[in-house]
């Protein structure tokens, strides 16, 4: 994959100055150790580092987060994976779909962004309407989003 360690390492190697984990189960990075382990691998060199997480549970969320926290720089809210298993699990761009979605999602930023001390970034997908999109924008900036992309 394009985001694990090795090559991490040789994308930092070549240049880049931030990179990012692959996409983190949040109910599963709290739950279970050995996953977490595999999924935080990181090593000398390895920084600045961004924890990519998915999930729909602002409490779910904040606690993976707060394990990841002192070995990152900053954790990103996977909001546009198009996946079948965000449809299924009811995340990525399959969270920002509806109204209610996104009521959830600020909800996520917000409590990332008052209970953790680095920053959250989102990723999102374009909603159907460019007006609710700029609108979404705004939103998350006002929950607390540092980055958006």
């Amino acid at each position: 994959g394009a985001s694990e360690l090795p090559f991490r390492l040789l994308s930092r190697k070549y240049g880049a100055d931030l990179c990012y984990t692959p996409m983190i189960y949040s109910a599963r990075f709290v739950e279970d150790d050995a996953y977490r382990q595999a999924e935080l691998r990181t090593a000398p060199g390895d920084a600045p580092l961004v924890a990519h997480f998915c999930g729909n549970c602002p409490a779910t969320l904040l606690k993976a987060a707060r394990l990841a926290e002192p070995h990152v720089c900053a954790v990103d809210l996977n909001l546009g994976c198009p996946q079948r298993v965000a449809h299924s699990g009811n995340f990525g761009s399959y969270l920002c779909a509806t109204a209610e979605g996104r009521a959830t999602v600020l909800s996520i930023v917000r409590t990332l962004s008052s209970h953790l001390r680095v920053p959250v970034f989102c990723k999102i997908r374009l909603l159907d309407e460019l007006d609710e999109t700029l609108s979404f924008v705004r939103q998350l900036r006002d929950a607390g989003c540092a980055l958006l992309a």
